[in-house]
């Protein structure tokens, strides 16, 4: 947060005395209000900050953030995927380094020696008075006997190239980030982590017996020796309507292999009919965990995603902040995967949507108001901004503006630089309809995705959603959740409820209170021809 790293920003950018900045424009006059409004370089998100408070080189706030002065305004970068902010006492500063990123609970031996554990993207050194020893891909503190070094790897589908269906062939992908698990007469011995190309070490017994096993989890640590998030089957089968307990036999997702067999042929091969569409939703589950808690310095709640297949679910696929205890752990959240002949869960665009809704849950404020929705149908001011920040969040996290799923045997996209759906014409907002209109939620996710990428840096969009002005009820834009029905595509008994619930204008406003360009504001939201905003005059809490 700004706060927390002793950055404060501008109140609420030029014009937030007694006298308008704009008086002097004619209301319709959108240049004239965007220069009269206007102190400085529209082209980064302004901040007050001393230099002096930072070193002359930069600093990394957090693993993927390069924070730099530039005449007296703070600037951001965010690294490439496998990049990672570096601070070097060199003329390069901070700076992003190619090749720096490292896979969350993997070890390593530095070049000075010491042991080193990835922990929330950067590599940190470790106690170590036996000294770091390296075998395998692992670093290790002293030396760790006998081990077995392996490759896991899962077989995946794909949208084919036209986006109508899934690929007819299967490719072969590196398991990343797995847990993996040695056993010894069922007790066991070590538990590693994949790495980035799906190697693995653990230690082995001395003598290995023919019951030894290693088993590859889809689950992964928020902290050593804690499975924080995980895909479980939930032990039910055909169609099931939530809520509801999972079954007796509902486990994590596992693939076990013969120590013995692997001694001879080290690769742990996940094939389609093994459920390898586990370990797809397993990496799309990583990225969303591993991703936030690097975006928020703090991780999200113990998440289980339930796939089962053959399962089907009442809500289709969707998330909910319910606890449970099953597979073997307290969760504080939930996902539901259909395991129908859709077989959606190849769709990582999915299933990270569904994890936005998660992020939300976990570092934000729901506006909690659920229910039907389709697209190309505006729905109500919570509704859109909780679906549209999911399909936003699904699009940052791939790096990818092209939303697909397939649902009722047809297969779906849409595009968010574009604005291009396949199916029905995409629906804008009208200016005359004002902030609280109903609106599609996909024109929500595409206004978020000009917002993050009119910057170097898509930071103050995730801390906008956990900033207390998105956190504390009222909200400032007034809104209030409604209830309904939807038949025949449309919403009937709607009803306005007391509830108070934030909404995209309360985003916005966020935003601009933090110092975000109104140029670029504007670019996103169009207020003349599709959404209204007034980022000359938002409301700062």
């Amino acid at each position: 947060m700004y706060w927390a790293l002793g950055v404060g920003l501008l109140a609420c950018g030029a014009g937030s005395g007694a006298v308008p900045c704009d008086a002097a424009c004619e209301a319709s006059d959108e240049a004239c209000r965007m220069s009269a409004c206007s102190t400085g370089p529209e082209e980064a998100v302004r901040a007050q900050v001393d230099c002096g408070a930072l070193p002359v080189g930069g600093r990394c706030l957090g693993p993927r953030v390069v924070e730099r002065c530039h005449d007296g305004q703070l600037a951001r970068e965010d690294c490439a995927v496998s990049e990672a902010c570096v601070e070097s006492q060199s003329s390069d500063g901070a700076h992003c380094e190619p090749g720096a990123a490292c896979v969350e609970s993997t070890t390593r031996c530095s070049d000075m020696g010491a042991l080193e554990r990835c922990s929330a993207g950067r590599w940190l050194e470790q106690r170590c008075e036996a000294g770091c020893v390296a075998e395998g891909n692992r670093g290790w503190c002293g030396a760790p006997g006998r081990t077995l070094s392996g490759v896991a790897r899962y077989e995946r589908r794909l949208p084919d190239a036209a986006f109508h269906d899934w690929t007819p062939e299967t490719e072969w992908v590196p398991a990343r980030g797995f847990l993996v698990a040695s056993f010894h007469a069922g007790t066991l011995i070590d538990l590693g982590v994949t790495d980035s190309v799906g190697r693995f070490t653990v230690r082995l017994p001395t003598e290995v017996g023919p019951e030894d096993l290693v088993v590859v989890y889809a689950a992964g640590q928020g902290k050593p020796g804690t499975v924080d998030y995980a895909v479980a089957d939930p032990g039910l089968s055909g169609p099931q309507t939530l809520p509801v307990t999972p079954g007796a036999s509902a486990r994590l997702w596992s693939w076990a292999r013969p120590t013995r067999e692997l001694m001879d042929a080290p690769v742990v091969a996940i094939e389609e009919s093994e459920g390898s569409g586990a370990a797809a939703v397993f990496e799309a589950l990583s990225a969303a965990w591993n991703g936030t808690r690097e975006r928020f310095g703090r991780t999200g709640l113990p998440v289980v995603a339930w796939l089962g297949f053959g399962t089907t679910w009442s809500c289709g696929a969707c998330f909910a902040p319910w606890q449970v205890t099953a597979a073997g752990r307290r969760w504080g959240a939930q996902l539901w995967l259909p395991g129908d002949s859709d077989a959606a869960w190849w769709s990582e665009a999915m299933v990270l949507h569904e994890l936005g809704h998660w992020a939300m849950a976990s570092h934000g404020t729901s506006p909690s108001e659920g229910g039907p929705h389709y697209v190309g149908v505006p729905t109500f001011p919570g509704q859109a901004w909780s679906e549209g920040w999911a399909t936003w969040f699904s699009s940052d996290t791939r790096g990818n503006p092209r939303y697909y799923d397939r649902q009722g045997g047809t297969m779906f996209w849409l595009d968010l630089e574009t604005r291009s759906p396949e199916l029905v014409a995409w629906s804008r907002p009208k200016p005359e309809d004002g902030l609280l209109q109903p609106i599609e939620e996909n024109e929500v996710a595409a206004m978020l995705y000009r917002l993050g990428t009119g910057t170097p840096s898509r930071q103050v969009l995730y801390e906008a959603l956990a900033a207390p002005a998105m956190n504390l009820a009222p909200w400032a834009r007034g809104y209030r959740k409604h209830t309904w029905r939807m038949v025949e595509g449309r919403q009937v008994d709607v009803v306005e409820t007391t509830e108070a619930a934030p909404c995209l204008a309360d985003f916005l406003d966020t935003l601009m209170c933090k110092g975000y360009p109104r140029a670029l504001m504007d670019a996103a939201t169009e207020p003349t021809l599709a959404y209204p905003y007034p980022s000359h005059e938002p409301l700062c809490r």
